[in-house]
């Protein structure tokens, strides 16, 4: 041996079962931290994809620009793209819903893949050819094929602040082509179809001729600022910018609440970013225990060669390298090997399991197009291979050189005498012992607590690891900024409305459960600007109407029970309280705008004699409440509770309901009695959320699959790093495992003391990775909500963590000892390695 490194080469030779344990290790190690980033990487960009698909590839959209508007927004550098279309009109389908007729220019409808699937045909391209969704066509009545003619009755609104002016028309269209039906609209009430270029200027006179333009920022930090320029420099109305919440969320790009008018946390979710890198840190931390574990055992039981190299006049700092060649070596072969399986585990999982369900539930149109979206996505993603490769490393060398120092300072002569054992025995109560094996397993946790520590944290860690995941996958829904609605239909009548009695009718069915219902009545002003048909205490403001709208207890706590405190929902319950909300303010200049009236919290008002306290205030753009799909007017809203409704108005009717089914309904029936409890009530129109909700559940759909494929790999990662981890600790009790079995245990009872630690390490990882756990779901809890608070413990998870932590633990124990057991007791006591 001409130099001592080669020492390195040798020991890893002579000490195969441990070489190969840390091998194993480092491999496993790298494969998941790489795994993990690649399938993390894929799932950011199929969450992307998600918010695409619900709302377009867009950050926000300028609407109502002008020629000179749209120019400057396209040659602006900041921006990345800009799509230019323009709005048609609108159809009125039902009291419901209605259809946005878009004209799309160049590239822009490409933002828009969800709205543009045809099912049969093509997509418009010239003035008059129209693309519609199939369902639209149902609901228009329309029985032909593609190629024939359509009429449609439309009309425009340009709004100029708070005014609008309508301009109506009916337009002769050639159906070019069917699209696939896109429920996501349904809440919202709109639904889109697509007309051909040129179609705008045939249609509408001049003054209607504006343009909406989505764009993109090149530099997504600066985006807000981006956009108050524009803003500014352009003189755009605050009703004209519309921001795309859901991708900007997804793309974790910040903006500003207020001015995206919107209760979304703006700062490009800092508390997810928080709950991302907790997941990553316990998944590294975990993988990192295993390899500290091994490499502490096998350096500290060579202790007496170090002492042996350093009498014979190694130095210190030679033990070092020794070491540090040796974790070099087994990094050198493992982290490759590691790394190809990472990135071939990440495809080859994600791919498998898109590859077993329909193209459809992954937003996709065919499985071709899904495919390219993991292969496009499935790149080496540098900064996690490096990671990978810089916590393996750095694990590997913290576990190894604290002991080998250790060694390093103890003097030759102590080092080569071996360990002096020296039996301490506390004074204890003398009691007696009802199960050996299992008082023999606690008494053998406490004689290694190092080595138990570890031996526990490394699954405190995996159970961690697991209940996180879980909680993490519900950040990944795009779909959760999405607008929620109330109930699982909508039925309207705006003409008769629907008496007390037939809405207890609709709530004792056994499908439903509740049903939220509105009453509403808009009044006019006089010339004294006094409502027509209701009594006020006050004149109000030129140009408002005054509005009184009737909600019952469901509808009241579903809509304000988060801005209202129990006793302001009582008095409202009770008739003497009141919300309000205050009309907008008409602009008539720069910086101008018209006297409006307004009431503040804790004011009077009277309506039709009845005194009533404003417990609660709506201002300039905040929510407001409309039949139906019957929009916003601008005026005073009084909202109060149903049973004050008929004494203020002399109507008990309701205009819409909104029934909430069953879990379990039989929905097929439920239409039936709707259908038949429409048909009974002339002028009553009804939809159903079912489909709208499926499709956004189905939009999740690919995210909870592939991150639920994410956590059963890291699970099945855990497992194997957890037998490792108790292989390597029975494997070193070989020696003593032979004294036992030599002074009298039987194989029986052997198995059975080491059951029963392999129990007591699950129990107690089950306790503490419970509370960590529980802690970590707060914190990304905390990223959904805006705030960490103590909430229930997620008590189905931490009972399959417990459950599942006990079995691994105890088969991780009982495979080595399987092969420990037919050794004769000669060999095991004369066991070296």
């Amino acid at each position: 041996m001409k130099t001592y490194r080669a020492l390195a080469y040798k020991e890893l030779l002579a000490s195969k079962i441990t070489s190969v344990l840390i091998l194993i290790a480092v491999i496993l190690s790298t494969m998941m931290t790489t795994a993990i980033g690649q399938s993390l990487g894929i799932l950011s960009a199929m969450r992307d994809q998600q918010a695409i698909a619900l709302n377009g590839n867009r950050y926000a959209t300028f609407v109502q620009m002008d020629q000179a508007q749209v120019d400057k927004i396209r040659a602006d550098p900041r921006i990345s793209y800009a799509g230019v279309s323009v709005s048609v009109g609108t159809v009125e389908l039902n009291r419901i819903l209605t259809l946005g007729l878009n004209e799309y220019w160049g590239d822009s409808l490409s933002a828009y893949p969800s709205l543009s699937q045809v099912e049969e045909g093509r997509l418009p391209e010239r003035p008059m050819e129209i693309a519609l969704p199939e369902d639209v066509l149902q609901m228009l009545g329309f029985s032909g094929d593609v190629g024939d003619t359509i009429s449609l009755a439309a009309s425009k609104a340009l709004r100029h602040g708070v005014q609008t002016s309508d301009f109506s028309y009916t337009g002769q269209f050639t159906l070019t082509g069917i699209l696939r039906s896109n429920y996501l609209g349904y809440s919202a009430g709109v639904v889109q179809g697509i007309v051909g270029k040129g179609t705008a200027e045939a249609l509408l006179p001049p003054d209607y001729l504006y343009y909406n333009v989505d764009i993109r920022t090149k530099e997504k930090a600066a985006f807000q600022e981006t956009m108050d320029d524009l803003v500014e420099t352009l003189k755009v109305p605050e009703l004209d910018t519309l921001y795309n919440v859901t991708y900007l969320n997804a793309k974790g790009i910040s903006f500003d609440e207020e001015s995206a008018d919107t209760e979304e946390d703006g700062d490009g979710f800092s508390l997810l970013a928080v709950a991302g890198l907790l997941v990553g840190g316990l998944i590294l931390l975990a993988a990192g225990l295993v390899i500290y574990n091994i490499l502490n055992i096998s350096v500290s039981r060579r202790t007496e060669q170090y002492g042996t190299l350093r009498a014979i006049g190694g130095e210190k700092r030679q033990m070092y390298t020794v070491v540090s060649l040796e974790i070099l070596l087994l990094c050198a072969v493992g982290m490759p090997v590691g790394l190809g399986l990472g990135l071939l585990s990440a495809t080859g999982i994600l791919t498998a399991a898109t590859s077993l369900l329909s193209p459809e539930l992954f937003l996709a149109q065919d499985t071709a197009m899904l495919q390219q979206l993991i292969q496009e996505n499935q790149g080496g993603k540098g900064l996690f291979l490096f990671l990978s490769v810089f916590i393996t490393l750095s694990f590997a060398f913290v576990a190894a050189i604290p002991a080998a120092r250790a060694a390093a300072r103890v003097s030759p002569v102590v080092s080569m005498a071996g360990p002096v054992v020296v039996g301490k025995r506390k004074n204890r109560s003398t009691r007696k012992i009802h199960c050996f094996e299992s008082y023999y397993a606690r008494l053998n946790l406490k004689r290694h607590r190092g080595r138990t520590v570890i031996t526990v944290l490394s699954l405190v860690m995996s159970i961690t690891v697991f209940l996180a995941l879980q909680g993490f996958v519900s950040l990944l829904n795009a779909a959760g900024t999405e607008q929620e609605h109330l109930g699982d239909y909508s039925v309207v009548n705006e003409t008769v409305g629907f008496t007390p009695e037939e809405l207890k009718k609709l709530q004792e069915d056994s499908n439903v459960e509740n049903v939220a219902a509105m009453q509403f009545s808009l009044y006019p002003l006089d010339e004294q600007n006094r409502p027509v048909g209701i009594a006020l205490d006050r004149a109000m403001q030129p140009g408002e109407t005054f509005q009184v709208v009737g909600l019952n207890k469901l509808y009241l706590k579903e809509f304000f029970g988060d801005r209202l405190s129990e006793a302001d929902l009582s008095a409202i319950e009770n008739g003497t309280g009141c919300i309000v909300r205050n009309p907008i303010a008409v602009s008539v200049g720069e910086g101008d705008s018209l006297p409006s009236t307004r009431y503040t919290v804790g004011s009077a008002i009277t309506v039709a004699g009845k005194a009533l306290t404003v417990l609660e205030t709506m201002d300039d753009y905040d929510g407001y409440l409309s039949v139906g799909n019957s929009g916003f007017t601008n005026g005073v809203q009084v909202i109060v509770i149903d049973q004050l409704y008929p004494v203020l108005t002399g109507r008990d009717t309701y205009a819409e309901l909104l029934p909430l089914l069953t879990e379990g309904a039989d929905r097929k029936a439920f239409d039936q009695v709707l259908e038949k409890f429409c048909q009974e009530i002339p002028g009553t129109m009804s939809v159903s959320y079912e489909q709208t909700d499926q499709q956004l559940e189905e939009s999740f759909a690919q995210i909870h699959l592939l991150a639920w494929g994410l956590i059963l790999f890291v699970g099945l990662i855990g497992v194997l790093n957890i037998i490792n981890t108790v292989y390597t600790n029975i494997h070193t009790r070989k020696k003593e495992i032979g004294t036992q079995r030599a002074i009298g245990m039987s194989l029986k009872s052997l198995y059975k003391t080491f059951l029963w630690e392999g129990a007591y390490y699950g129990l107690l990882a089950a306790v503490i990775g419970g509370m960590a756990g529980s802690f970590c779901a707060m914190v990304i809890q905390g990223a959904q909500t805006g705030t960490v608070t103590l909430g229930t413990p997620p008590w189905l998870p931490l009972l399959e963590a417990a459950g599942v932590s006990v079995a691994v633990c105890l088969l991780a124990t009982g495979i080595p000892l399987r092969q420990i057991a037919r050794l004769s007791i000669v060999d095991a006591i004369e066991t070296v390695e």
